[in-house]
């Protein structure tokens, strides 16, 4: 009912002093229009509420003030209008603004006008305790500066104009705002303070005194009263701010309500609606206040307390519109809380108020008639009440006792009139709508479904059938996806009924087949009808029969019953009738015959006869190849599995592609009729793994058939070409030597029943290493000859004449790699045989490792190894050659090439030709070479030469030898500014004497002098002769020292210690190095004897 479900708009607003303000002129002065915009500008939480009024505004008259409340019977608890009063009618404060300065020469004549404004706000408040202040706009010219702001001459003024008009000194105040304003916010903000005080202290007068009067108050006949003062109490106090005071206030009226006051039949109404109130107040500030706990457990109490006081049972859908109408109004006040998780939010309180409105529409339906004609106007009864909650034709009635028994049987009628006019699904559907957004919202998609179902039930019920439909199908969609049968089995008959009164022929034939599945466990007689109705249908194009209960829709699907194809995706029907593919084989050559097995099984309750099978592929040139329209192959009993063979020929241009089932359909009804076309699709792409089929046991079969579940499914196979009837071999022996031409023999054997002609041989590279960009470092050919050949690639082909039937022929293939990287080698015989192109392929990988590796140094004419070269000096260059390849290599010569840098001191011939290494061996030969002048002290990086290394492999001498190169750089030259030459014999004979040649070059710019001495450390070799002499050098030339030498002992001796000083110029020192480098020993050998 309308008073039963009143929510007044005073309530839901958050409550904020009333500031009236006068005499503002917004419409002509643009001061005045300025003062009102920033006054009045939306802000978050503004204190005050302001109201622009004429400066003769009427107010609320105040009612005479009780003496004593001893005699007094209250008539209700709160009035209609007394909320809307105080927040829009009567004022905390008037201001009245009034342009006045205090050097205006016509001060006296304003100051008289301005208090007849006074006197005449002051007579229309009428006793009300509103206070008034006056606001001077002042010329801020005129205004006092910082120095005399505290004049007492302006002081003495103000005193005289509050005295003068009978206000407190801090209800005057002084804006300078002409005749343009300067910072008017800033000085509006100040303003705006005295207006919240002033407000602030009109409210706690108010409050005290509401409290007064509880003194006077008795709990027998002033319960009514008690609840009455602290609602004013707690309103009080929200229009002051003072939000823990309001909450209080109110939390103690509603104790009073449910422990104190008395509750009956006749004023059941006015209390719930009362309680609602507070109940709103209390859960409103307590979730502001970020209370929700403390919110929701006040309701919950409050719900638990009122639920059961029905009041009057022939007012009983009046109890159940009050409580919808609470648990929505907690929902709108717990959407706007942030704090809501998925156990607890607004969807929950949504869902019970629809419940509560299903139960008001049930009762409704079952209790409420229209009334046509009656001797009573029942308007009379629907009239607005003084009092929330009281009955319009009883109003002030407390008593528990009916005055008029007659008129309380007409109320009744006529609530009841109005009760059956009321739209109750729409209210219904509203609040499901709002339920379910709630619960999308916190993903609770279960309640979601279920809240669903409760809408299109509502929607049926109102006769919006497609909407209803809309939200049946998403539901049955739903919970056949997660297979809820028991929910379906409830869900699908009153879907079915829906598309039945809707005539929606698609929707109908849905749910039909739903309803047919065997999981659904409806009883026999609902699927036999069903199946009936749906053969009638399809084949003798008949309306549905229903039951007596629905009304008949004929003439609608009448017109629905033309040609037409309904499309039903039968993967979704899992267990009516089910379909599975095989194609015997994963891969089929070109040459024989696709065998397609389509395996059916029946869940139908009666035999059923479809009208035609069909496959279609993937690749179109296939469809037509598997149709049935046989009616002997495509009847099925119930419970029926039937396999039906297919065979048909690839095509010859469909080689090495994919044939793929990609829907089979069966059709249901007469083409030229309805018809359904159930197609399978997305049931086709589950591929078990494949598993020898192995005997199965008895428990596993059925009437000799093996179940269902075991068939297999393949719903691709892939189309070849036709198989050559040839042997394709290889002979190689890995690893691969790096830029050798690597012999790989191949073998072909014909297996073909007649002679194979015009074969052709192709060899090709596979790079099987991800990193590497490029196949330009393979070369393949058939000959040895062929492999310098600049046109050589990483393919070749040859064709073969004619290979005889039952005889193998053999072809060399050679292949040189660049590069170290593994690689596969893919080798393919191709021919003709019966117009069908056959081809054996056989895949050779290959590793590719380096045949040795070489290491060079250099070392002095002693055999010391040298960090650095000297110029125009010889060295030796010493070059180990290891193997690091399994396969034993031959090296056939070596050569090698020295740079324009380096002269060689003897004849360069290898020494180390046709030499076979095996893994890990290494072989050293060593070359003497000396450098040529340079120009600077210091040369980097200089190239001795290139060294060539001639190899094969040692298993194959066959194969023409490789050439690799070495380049020899990165040495350093240093030019020395002397070097000594020693010329000494090999061996010498015992106690002979031997010469010992030293020659010095001076290789500087300038004359050297040294000293020379030949220092004896021993007597094994004398010396014979001076060993102490100087020597003079001239620039880039040479001197000789000689001396005679015996040696007195066999063997290799110690010679004397060569040592040579630098006397002219005395800034250079002679290296050490340079004595490192002579010769220290020589092998005496016994001398011969002579004949006697």
């Amino acid at each position: 009912m309308a008073w039963a479900c009143i929510m007044p708009e005073e309530l839901k607003v958050v409550p904020r002093g009333l500031v009236c303000l006068a005499n503002l002129d917004t419409r002509h002065q643009s001061v005045h229009r300025s003062i009102w915009e920033l006054l009045e500008k939306e802000r978050s939480n503004a204190p005050l509420c302001y109201r622009l009024v004429d400066i003769d505004e009427q107010y609320p008259h105040s009612k005479a003030k009780r003496a004593t409340y001893e005699w007094y019977v209250p008539k209700g608890i709160l009035k209609t209008n007394w909320m809307h009063k105080h927040l829009h009618l009567i004022p905390s404060l008037v201001v009245i603004f009034f342009e006045l300065d205090w050097n205006d020469p016509l001060f006296k004549e304003k100051q008289n006008e301005l208090k007849d404004k006074i006197d005449m706000v002051r007579t229309n408040l009428d006793g009300r305790g509103a206070t008034i202040s006056v606001v001077l706009l002042q010329n801020k010219n005129s205004f006092p500066t910082v120095d005399d702001v505290y004049s007492s001459e302006r002081d003495q003024m103000a005193n005289t104009l509050c005295t003068y008009f009978d206000i407190p000194k801090r209800s005057l105040c002084v804006l300078p705002v002409l005749p343009q304003p300067d910072n008017l916010s800033a000085w509006i903000d100040r303003l705006e303070q005295t207006f919240i005080e002033s407000s602030q202290n009109y409210y706690m007068n108010e409050i005290r005194r509401v409290k007064k009067h509880k003194e006077t108050l008795n709990n027998i006949t002033h319960q009514l009263l008690h609840i009455r003062h602290q609602f004013k109490v707690g309103f009080f106090s929200e229009l002051k701010q003072d939000i823990p005071s309001a909450l209080k206030a109110y939390k103690n009226a509603y104790s009073y309500l449910t422990e104190n006051a008395r509750i009956h039949d006749t004023n059941i109404l006015e209390m719930k609606m009362v309680a609602g109130f507070l109940t709103y107040k209390i859960c409103r500030i307590s979730f502001e206040l970020s209370q929700p706990v403390e919110a929701i457990n006040h309701f919950r109490r409050h719900a638990d307390i009122f639920k059961s006081k029905v009041g009057p049972v022939d007012l009983a859908f009046e109890h159940k519109a009050w409580l919808s109408k609470q648990f929505q109004i907690f929902g709108d006040l717990f959407a706007l809380c942030p704090q809501a998780i998925q156990t607890q939010h607004p969807g929950f309180y949504y869902q019970e108020s629809a419940y509560q409105s299903m139960a008001r529409k049930q009762i409704a339906q079952t209790t409420c008639r229209r009334v046509e004609q009656t001797d009573f106007d029942p308007s009379e009864f629907l009239k607005p009440t003084e009092f929330y909650g009281q009955r319009p034709w009883r109003q002030h009635h407390q008593s528990m006792e009916i005055s008029d028994a007659q008129k309380e049987r007409e109320a009744v009628a006529a609530l009841r009139d109005a009760e059956s006019r009321v739209n109750h699904s729409e209210l219904i559907i509203s609040l499901l709508v709002l339920a379910i957004n709630d619960f999308k919202k916190h993903s609770s998609n279960r309640m979601k479904l279920y809240l669903m179902y409760d809408l299109a039930e509502e929607y049926a019920s109102s006769k919006d059938y497609d909407k209803a439909l809309n939200y049946y199908n998403h539901i049955v969609q739903a919970y056949r996806a997660e297979q809820w049968w028991p929910i379906l089995k409830s869900i699908l008959p009153s879907a079915l009924k829906c598309a039945y009164l809707s005539a929606n022929l698609e929707n109908w034939i849905r749910f039909s087949l739903e309803i047919l599945n065997p999981n659904i466990n409806l009883p026999v007689q609902v699927k036999t009808q069903t199946q009936t109705n749906l053969e009638n249908l399809l084949r003798k194009s008949l309306p549905p029969q229903v039951e007596s209960t629905i009304p008949s829709n004929d003439d609608k699907w009448k017109v629905q019953l033309v040609k037409q194809t309904i499309n039903i995706d039968a993967d979704t029907l899992k267990g009516l009738f089910e379909c599975k593919v095989y194609f015997t084989h994963e891969a089929v050559s070109v040459d024989c015959e696709i065998t397609l097995q389509v395996a059916l099984k029946n869940g139908f309750p009666l035999p059923i006869e479809f009208n035609q099978l069909s496959v279609s592929f993937s690749l179109k040139e296939y469809d037509g190849l598997v149709c049935v329209t046989d009616p002997k192959q495509l009847t099925f009993a119930p419970n029926e599995q039937r396999i039906l063979s297919f065979n048909f020929n690839p095509k010859n241009d469909h080689i090495q592609r994919s044939l793929e089932v990609a829907y089979v359909s069966l059709i249901y009804g007469n083409a030229n009729q309805t018809c359904i076309d159930l197609q399978w699709r997305n049931s086709l792409h589950a591929i078990p793994t494949f598993q020898p089929t192995t005997l199965t046991p008895k428990w596993r079969t059925k009437a000799g058939h093996v179940l269902w579940e075991n068939l297999p499914m393949r719903r691709k196979t892939n189309i070849l070409m036709r198989a050559a009837e040839v042997q394709l071999s290889i002979e190689h022996q890995l690893p691969v030597l790096l830029y050798e031409s690597y012999p790989i023999k191949i073998r072909i054997k014909n297996h073909e029943n007649v002679d194979i002609h015009n074969a052709t041989l192709t060899c090709t590279c596979s790079n099987t290493d991800d990193t590497s960009q490029t196949l330009d470092d393979t070369f393949l050919f058939y000959s040895t000859a062929d492999s310098n050949n600049e046109t050589t690639t990483s393919i070749c082909s040859m064709t073969l004449e004619t290979i005889n039937k039952d005889t193998e022929i053999e072809q060399d293939l050679y292949v040189r790699c660049n590069s170290n990287r593994s690689r596969e080698i893919i080798i393919r015989l191709s021919y003709e045989r019966l117009n069908l192109h056959c081809m054996k392929e056989i895949t050779v990988p290959l590793s590719v490792v380096n045949p040795f590796s070489i290491q060079f140094q250099t070392m002095g004419m002693m055999m010391e190894p040298l960090a650095s070269l000297h110029a125009q000096e010889p060295f030796i260059l010493m070059i180990d050659t290891k193997c690091t390849s399994a396969i034993p290599i031959t090296i056939v010569s070596s050569n090698l090439k020295p740079s324009q840098f380096i002269v060689n001191e003897c004849a360069i011939e290898s020494q180390i030709n046709n030499t076979q290494l095996k893994l890990d061996e290494v072989v050293t030969e060593g070359f003497c070479l000396r450098t040529q002048p340079i120009a600077t002290p210091v040369v980097q990086n200089l190239l001795v030469g290139e060294y060539s290394l001639y190899w094969k492999r040692s298993s194959h001498p066959q194969i023409p030898e490789l050439c690799t190169t070495f380049s020899l750089s990165d040495f350093n030259v240093e030019q020395q500014q002397i070097f000594i030459e020693v010329a000494i014999p090999n061996h010498v004979p015992l106690q002979e004497p031997f010469q010992v040649n030293y020659r010095i070059h001076n290789r500087s710019n300038i004359v050297h002098e040294y000293k020379v001495n030949l220092e004896q450390i021993n007597l094994v070799v004398a010396v014979s002769g001076s060993t102490l002499t100087s020597l003079l050098v001239p620039p880039h030339s040479s001197s000789d020292v000689n001396y005679t030498l015996v040696a007195t002992l066999c063997g290799f001796v110690q010679l004397p210690k060569f040592k040579i000083s630098m006397i002219r110029p005395q800034t250079q020192e002679i290296d050490e190095s340079i004595e490192r480098t002579l010769p220290t020993h020589i092998f005496v050998v016994p001398s011969l004897k002579t004949d006697q």
